[in-house]
């Protein structure tokens, strides 16, 4: 079998058993990718500045700082955005309860350019994660460094049931 429909195949088995649905599993994902920036900020930094030539200023200020902004800003507001929203009822479903339930899509492929290889891969990994997701992260080809520190540290701290990392080039 094909080593990509083999790790699509668990990842959607794992997203089917319903693992990634609950509030405590999604809050705890996004709490072990806090603590992988916080943790491994220098490493981050220099692995920026082996790529791009940033500054560890302009790193902390447009890949860092944002992505850790993002992972706050949804264990803030996790349990609010997965509470069911109630909509308003007409005449013919007055008697019937109305509401639109937030479901997660299963699985997410979020593929990462080169110019900012941190934050455009991290703040969609927030926003997948915090809904429910299954994710596969594509790196740039471009974004050496960064994605070796990726693709060897951010396993440590995420659940590698419901995120694979993908090298497709």
């Amino acid at each position: 079998m094909d080593p990509f429909e083999d790790t699509l195949r668990r990842l959607r088995e794992a997203f089917h058993a319903g693992c990634t649905r609950p509030a405590e599993f999604r809050a705890a994902q996004l709490r072990g990718l806090g603590r992988f920036l916080q943790e491994n900020k220098q490493l981050l930094h220099d692995a920026l500045a082996q790529d791009l030539h940033k500054s560890a200023f302009e790193s902390e200020v447009s890949e860092v700082a944002i992505s850790q902004g993002e992972v706050t800003l949804a264990l803030r507001n996790l349990r609010a955005w997965m509470k069911d929203e109630r909509v308003p009822k007409n005449l013919a479903t007055q008697l019937d309860s109305a509401f639109i339930r937030k479901e997660p899509f299963g699985l997410v492929l979020i593929i990462a350019p080169w110019n900012y290889p941190l934050n455009l891969t991290l703040v969609p990994l927030v926003g997948a994660l915090a809904a429910g997701n299954c994710v596969v992260l594509k790196p740039s080809e471009i974004s050496k460094n960064v994605e070796k520190v990726l693709a060897e540290v951010l396993p440590r701290y995420l659940d590698q049931g419901a995120l694979v990392w993908a090298r497709l080039s």
